[in-house]
Formats: C-alpha cells, sequence, structure tokens
C-alpha cells in the first residue's frame, strides 16, 4: 500500500483511531525489527535515517543504487565506479529493491529539512 493511500485511509478514522495508529507507529519506528543479516551493509546511528551504509564506508547504500539507476549503470561499472566488491553491489540492489518505501520516507523527510533551511530543491528560471 502506498503511502498516500494510508493517509487517506488514516483520515477516515476516528480521532481516537488515528491517535492510537500514529501510537504503534512511534512504537515501531522506536523498537525496528532485527536487521537482515548483510555482509557488505551496516547500521549507523542516526536521529531518523534508519537505511543501511556500506560498510566500511560514509555512503549510503541508497546512492549508490541512485547513481546506478541515473547513470545506468550495470552492476559491474557501478563496483568500478564505486570502488567496491561486485557482490557488495549486488547486496546493495537487493537491499534497496526489498526497503523502497523506507528510502522513499527517508528522501521526503531530508526534502522537508532542506526546504525548513531555505535549500532551494527546484531549479529557477533566471532571464
Amino acid at each position: 500500500m502506498l503511502i498516500q493511500e494510508l493517509k487517506e485511509q488514516a483520515c477516515k478514522l476516528s480521532v481516537s483511531d488515528r491517535l492510537d495508529l500514529v501510537s504503534a507507529v512511534i512504537q515501531s519506528l522506536q523498537n525496528p525489527p532485527q536487521i537482515e543479516d548483510w555482509q557488505y551493509l551496516v547500521s549507523r546511528p542516526h536521529a531518523w535515517r534508519k537505511q543501511l551504509h556500506i560498510k566500511g564506508h560514509k555512503l549510503l547504500a541508497s546512492i549508490v543504487w541512485q547513481d546506478m539507476v541515473a547513470n545506468q549503470l550495470s552492476p559491474e561499472q557501478a563496483a568500478e565506479n564505486w570502488d567496491l566488491p561486485l557482490p557488495a553491489i549486488y547486496e546493495v540492489i537487493q537491499y534497496c529493491k526489498s526497503h523502497q518505501e523506507l528510502l522513499k520516507l527517508e528522501a521526503d523527510e531530508e526534502r522537508c529539512r532542506l526546504e525548513l533551511k531555505g535549500v532551494l530543491l527546484e531549479p529557477t528560471n533566471v532571464t
């Protein structure tokens, strides 16, 4: 189910039920389920970001994934570009494909935080 669909359904709930839902969501975020057993990906402490990093690098898995998609890189090209072992790239692909909702939520959160700081994210037309 997409986030927009969840929002629409949540709006149909009573105030009491919405508060219960928010409490349940907060509780689940505070006590996340055990992270899968990844060989090349690790969790790092962060105030709000939960996605995994490449082990031994200050590099989010989603950055490698987004680079691959944006530049239409093969796994072999991405491994060479990022100087990572090919199995790490396959793990990044698997992780990002199976955690797309988390990656989208974090991208939205980051966008909101940047906008609150006054960072312009969309190009403006200069004439």
